[in-house]
């Protein structure tokens, strides 16, 4: 038998075990509380060092289970630095860049600062217990990219498709096209965009041209100007092509139409009047922002009908093209001395024209010097004070072009 005192002290005993458990999982609550807080993760990643067309940059990592195209980055001002803000529990996390899901990803150096190897993988490594903005990262290195040479300008209206050099003339195929930069089915000394059709293709297969970036300035659509032209070389009479126009921001504002061939394996000029909108789409909106274009070559017709067909584009232009087949070949010009110290002369045939135009063109596009007429038919030029590097020399003779880079010691 347990006398007075001794069950007091048992019960005070068991009193006291109960408000410890009570405690105990208060502290686990509270613990399991503050493990999961969500905390704000910035990534930034400087795409310029990857040099394959992409149209998303995406963040994949342990947080996430690699799931490939569910962290979208975005890149708001076309600078390629493209962003994510992502809200993790504080903690260590791997991941790495990827692009458009797990089409293309880093390949990442072992050993590097910000990186962690284990068995065949390395992947980048984070610790993180506060809200973190991480520092811009070069694509596949640690710390930024630091100068990468010249960066090629973003393609704009009117396009020729000769200045490859120079713009970044990449386009994005959806639907099952192909599309490449080839020589001219009639001239081999021009270029233009060659775009197959493959026979698994889908009846609204196309390409855009250009990437998600779009143009580099808004197509200026008005009341009075709704017409664009392309040279297109069709291997068929009577095949639709449309045209797209849309905001690179927001896709759901667009406008597209039609035209039509009238001639086989020959260029002609289609007329594309944005007033007169595809039957059962959106109606122009001047108040919106057009910077993007698609064009679908024998649009309605899939690839199992029509079976595999090779479609070209040469000029596409805001209002009308300069002419009825594609600009000569950029490799027209020469320049010497190449390097110089800003003087030098410039050998081509378009300088037989007396209204040839000479630009010189810094790294970012920015016009450093631009000759015209008579001046320019000597072809010397003359800059003083040029800060040493590179430069672009575009030299113009009605519609056709030439470019040629040039170093300035």
């Amino acid at each position: 038998m347990y006398n007075q005192k001794a069950l007091f002290a048992l019960g005070e005993n068991q009193i006291q075990k109960k408000t410890m458990k009570k405690i105990l999982l208060i502290c686990l609550v509270l613990l399991s509380g503050s493990a999961m807080a969500q905390i704000d993760v910035t990534f930034k990643v400087d795409m310029r060092a990857y040099n394959v067309p992409f149209t998303n940059a995406n963040v994949n990592g342990t947080f996430n289970n690699w799931c490939g195209a569910c962290n979208p980055m975005t890149d708001a001002n076309n600078d390629s630095i493209w962003e994510a803000t992502i809200s993790l529990p504080a903690g260590t996390i791997e991941y790495k860049f990827t692009v458009d899901g797990w089409t293309g990803q880093e390949n990442l150096t072992p050993g590097t600062t910000c990186t962690i190897t284990t068995g065949a993988f390395t992947n980048r490594i984070l610790t993180f217990t506060a809200a973190t903005v991480l520092p811009v990262n070069c694509w596949g290195k640690c710390g930024e990219c630091g100068p990468l040479g010249p960066q090629k300008l973003q393609i704009k209206l009117p396009i020729t498709w000769q200045d490859s050099a120079a713009t970044n003339l990449s386009t994005t195929d959806f639907g099952g096209t192909f599309s490449q930069l080839a020589p001219d089915p009639t001239e081999a000394s021009r270029l233009a965009l060659k775009i197959t059709k493959g026979n698994t293709a889908e009846l609204w297969a196309g390409t855009t041209l250009g990437t998600s970036a779009g143009f580099a300035a808004n197509i200026p659509f008005a009341a009075t100007s709704n017409q664009m032209q392309a040279m297109v070389y069709s291997p068929d009479a009577g095949a639709v092509f449309k045209l797209k126009a849309e905001d690179k921001a927001d896709p759901t504002k667009s406008v597209e139409t039609d035209a039509t061939t009238t001639t086989a394996n020959a260029w002609e000029v289609l007329t594309f009047n944005f007033a007169n909108q595809s039957p059962s789409t959106a109606a122009i909106n001047y108040t919106y922002n057009y910077n993007k274009i698609s064009i679908f070559p024998n649009f309605g017709v899939t690839g199992a009908t029509a079976g595999e067909k090779v479609y070209y584009v040469g000029q596409v232009a805001f209002g009308t093209v300069t002419s009825s087949a594609p600009s000569i070949k950029g490799e027209v010009l020469a320049v010497y001395p190449n390097p110089n110290n800003g003087t030098f002369v410039i050998q081509s045939p378009l300088l037989e024209d007396q209204n040839a135009i000479i630009q010189v063109k810094d790294v970012l596009g920015r016009t450093v010097t631009e000759v015209k007429g008579p001046s320019a038919s000597n072809g010397q030029v003359k800059l003083n004070k040029l800060t040493s590097g590179m430069y672009w020399i575009t030299l113009s003779s009605g519609n056709s072009t030439s470019s040629q880079k040039i170093i300035v010691r």
